[in-house]
């Protein structure tokens, strides 16, 4: 796609994590940048070095994307700074690991907020705009939680399951549009140390599964410039995939909670389950 002077890639929860890398990506790939992300998580010095490596544009903006005023601060910030979007891609997730019943309400809002609403809500503002240019694309950050229900997960993975069916639908939706719509799903993902040892103790499958995020970021970006569908990046999570696909539901099942997941199962009266970031947490 041609880049013009006032076209921009919006990139959620762009200063750490996957999101951090997508950023490095698509600037090298020189796409003018406008960069979400939570205040106080170094998003002016990310900027000021994507800008200078590459020779690119970068705009950020620093808010918090649960206050539902923050929608009308991006518009109003793309309208001030004269930026066309052509470019979405909605990264900013977060997923909490735990036993349904044991979950903290403000755990469970915050994942179905993020997740799906902020999704949702940001992909209408931006999309009117982008169906008048002559080509446009959206990536959503989905994950291989998206196509199957994981106990220990359960609210991740329904939130996940969303923004894949939401981008599926949405792609069929826009068919004779300009746009593409590409869903993008990982497996293991140290995104912080804390995910790196839970990673470490969980199972070879989750551990053979594990990609850096550049290496994500790189196949993520190359496949929504082809105008890739789904993007499941790496060989053994597409192995993983492929069998899960082919076994038996409830073995799959146990399979994800024994060999990735971890998850123990105590009963509901003792003790209190784990509530720990999950593997591809992208959020910053």
């Amino acid at each position: 796609m041609e880049r013009t002077f006032n076209r921009y890639t919006l990139i959620t929860g762009a200063s750490q994590g996957i999101g951090k890398a997508l950023a490095r990506e698509c600037a090298g790939r020189k796409m003018n940048l406008f960069l979400v992300s939570l205040p106080g998580t170094g998003l002016p010095a990310l900027a000021e070095s994507l800008s200078e490596e590459n020779g690119v544009r970068v705009e950020i903006l620093e808010t918090d994307l649960m206050q539902p005023e923050s929608l009308q601060i991006i518009a109003s910030s793309l309208i001030n700074n004269g930026i066309s979007v052509d470019t979405l891609i909605n990264n900013v997730g977060v997923g909490y690991n735990g036993h349904f019943p044991k979950l903290e309400s403000d755990k469970i809002i915050r994942m179905i907020m993020l997740n799906m609403q902020t999704t949702t809500l940001l992909t209408l503002l931006l999309l009117p705009d982008m169906i008048s240019l002559p080509r446009a694309r959206i990536m959503n950050m989905c994950s291989i939680a998206s196509w199957l229900p994981l106990p220990g997960k359960s609210i991740y993975s329904a939130t996940k399951a969303y923004v894949l069916y939401f981008s599926e639908a949405l792609r069929q939706e826009l068919k004779h549009t300009g746009i593409t719509v590409t869903s993008v799903s990982p497996l293991g993902v140290p995104t912080n140390d804390q995910v790196r040892e839970r990673i470490k103790s969980s199972g070879i499958v989750a551990r053979k599964a594990v990609m850096e995020t550049g290496e994500i970021a790189r196949i993520a970006v190359e496949g929504m410039v082809k105008g890739e569908k789904t993007i499941i990046p790496g060989k053994m999570n597409k192995l993983v995939f492929t069998v899960a696909n082919l076994l038996p539901f409830g073995l799959v099942m146990q399979m994800a909670r024994k060999e990735i997941m971890r998850v123990p199962s105590p009963p509901l009266g003792s003790g209190t389950a784990a509530q720990q970031p999950v593997i591809e947490s992208m959020n910053p």
